[in-house]
């Protein structure tokens, strides 16, 4: 039957458990969650490694009823800085909100342990479903999302082992694409620049193991600090490039601006460009500066869209692959 809930959760570790497992007292186990600073450090080691183990986490609502329904949602990002994430998460707060879900916003910034963090907040604020970015960085991460027993639905990826459910695109085809492109276009010596977060990596990947396959010059990798534009690329740094891919259109924007100040950015069409750009993302800025930005359009709309009706009903395709687009302008 369809429903536009999520399915009832099973029960989830306890603190007795935890206690247990820890060898201590309950009440050893709430003075860790409450005051840690009054315990032990290895005492309260001990009980944390346990909580870890068990995928337990601490109930902010413990005052509520246990049958109370919060009537949210768990959102984690990796940051709200860069706005390429902002489709996806409007998509989904208006499937959810006029359903009487709150949304609740969390950033990881990249960073594997406060990605593990985050989540464990979130879940100790009993969500009825989580929605994130990715997949779990860590073990540690997927383990307390598989525990939670609730809807999880990992975006903008597709794993082949999700924790549940799954809305996303084909990071490594996106870089076969831009690939095979570039060198149909006649271009010789290629780099990609961008973070070594893992849905940059698989677009790496797919790029650079299709030029290998097309007999083209091995690709250069740039990578570049967290939330760091793409202009802090030197073009010393990429000697003779004529073709890069950016693992964002953030980053390609930031590159296009190093260009131009060396002169070597065109008004003219992509033919014309002594280096061809091309991002992912298909941000509103990269359609409106010249040269107009070529990239992978993303349907991140409707990625927040489809992962909002995976939570809300167990029917259908679990693993919704909604594809991307290879948009072309002047830049490449």
């Amino acid at each position: 039957m369809s429903s536009t809930e999520p399915d009832a959760p099973p029960s989830a570790p306890t603190l007795s458990a935890v206690a247990k497992l820890a060898g201590v007292s309950s009440i050893t186990v709430s003075r860790v969650v409450r005051v840690p600073h009054l315990v032990a450090p290895e005492t309260r080691d001990r009980v944390e490694a346990a909580m870890r183990e068990l995928g337990y986490v601490p109930n902010q609502l413990a005052g509520a009823l246990a049958s109370a329904r919060t009537r949210s949602v768990g959102v984690l990002v990796p940051t709200i800085a860069n706005s390429i994430f902002a489709d996806t998460v409007q998509g989904l707060s208006d499937e959810l909100e006029p359903l009487g879900y709150a949304v609740i916003l969390a950033q990881s910034r990249y960073d594997a342990a406060r990605e593990d963090h985050m989540l464990a907040e979130l879940l100790s604020r009993r969500p009825e479903a989580i929605i994130m970015v990715g997949s779990p960085a860590t073990e540690d991460g997927a383990r307390l999302l598989r525990r939670a027993s609730i809807p999880i639905v990992e975006t903008w990826e597709l794993p082949d082992t999700p924790i549940d459910a799954v809305a996303g695109f084909d990071n490594y085809q996106a870089g076969v694409a831009v690939a095979k492109h570039l060198v149909a276009q006649g271009r010789r010596n290629f780099a990609f620049i961008g973070g070594d977060d893992p849905r940059a990596t698989r677009r790496w990947r797919g790029f650079a193991d299709t030029l290998a396959e097309l007999g083209a010059k091995p690709p250069r990798r740039l990578v570049l600090e967290r939330n760091a534009s793409g202009s802090v690329a030197a073009l010393a740094d990429l000697p003779d490039v004529d073709a890069v891919f950016a693992a964002n259109d953030a980053h390609a924007i930031g590159f296009m601006s190093g260009l131009r100040h060396a002169g070597l950015l065109r008004n003219g069409p992509a033919a014309e460009q002594p280096v061809a750009v091309i991002g992912l993302g298909d941000l509103e800025m990269g359609r409106l500066i010249a040269p107009s930005l070529s990239t992978i359009r993303v349907h991140g709309d409707a990625i927040g869209r489809t992962a909002a009706k995976l939570i809300l009903t167990r029917e259908g395709p679990r693993h919704v692959d909604l594809g991307f687009e290879l948009v072309l302008r002047d830049s490449g």
